[in-house]
């Protein structure tokens, strides 16, 4: 017959983290403080709550995610289009991490979802190899990212203690994510984060990865660089834009 091994947790202490440590590491996020606290908060009580962050490409999911992993040590992160089933159980048997951090979490494989629903609801994760089955019970706490729910399975989804849609950004907000981003992850001045902010939205040239890539191109911190970076990119897109877009009701996605 089959051969169980039940492998507890390790006995050890784990570092407590302070809230205002995780909040400091998501610093570059602009906005959504009540969420941040949510996080924080979730990971200082070392409760084992499960979050979802939802939303468009470049909209503050995945910085949140590197802000809980910076903060705390015993943290482990997984990419969805990375992770195999096998793969995800190794890590947690070896690691057993406090917190879980799975981006991409709508790329995953299907049977990634047999190993997080154990996970997400009893902390219980039981693997079968060569007719040898192994298990082992974590307070581990889930933060899961994805651009899309809709192919997800609801019993997975309903796992979640809050499930966060992020909206996308007006002009006026996507223009003030662009200056709290670039001025403090980048040191751009703030004057000229706005003006590129300003342009990439009406061109719909992007999000703020593509800001910040206007940035790094530029020569000197001046409008005229700005706008000089701005016609090489819409010189060269290949998406065609040759001109503004409306900037009435318009949305785009931010950071």
């Amino acid at each position: 017959g089959q051969r169980f091994v039940w492998a507890t947790t390790m006995e050890r202490e784990f570092t407590k983290i302070p809230a205002s440590s995780v909040l400091e590491a998501m610093d570059l996020v602009v906005g959504f403080d009540d969420i941040k606290d949510a996080i924080a908060m979730a990971v200082a009580s070392r409760q084992r709550i499960n979050f979802l962050l939802e939303g468009p490409p470049a909209c503050a999911k995945s910085i949140m995610l590197e802000g809980v992993r910076s903060a705390v040590p015993d943290a482990y992160i997984a990419f969805g289009s990375r992770t195999s089933a096998s793969g995800l159980s190794d890590a947690l048997f070896e690691f057993q991490p406090s917190v879980l951090l799975l981006d991409e979490a709508d790329k995953m494989h299907n049977d990634v979802y047999s190993v997080l629903l154990g996970l997400m609801e009893s902390g219980e994760i039981l693997e079968t190899k060569s007719r040898k089955t192994r298990g082992i019970k974590l307070d581990t706490m889930l933060i899961a990212a994805c651009n899309s729910t809709a192919k997800m399975p609801r019993e997975f989804l309903s796992r979640f203690a809050l499930h966060v849609l992020f909206p996308t950004y007006t002009r006026e907000e996507f223009i003030d994510v662009c200056r709290g981003f670039l001025s403090r992850a980048e040191q751009c001045p703030q004057d000229i984060a706005g003006v590129i902010g300003s342009a990439i939205f009406d061109y719909g040239l992007g999000d703020v990865r593509k800001a910040r890539g206007v940035w790094q191109l530029m020569t000197e911190p001046t409008t005229e660089e700005v706008h000089r970076v701005i016609q090489l990119m819409l010189k060269y897109n290949p998406n065609g834009h040759k001109r503004t877009r409306s900037t009435q009701g318009s949305r785009l996605p931010g950071i």
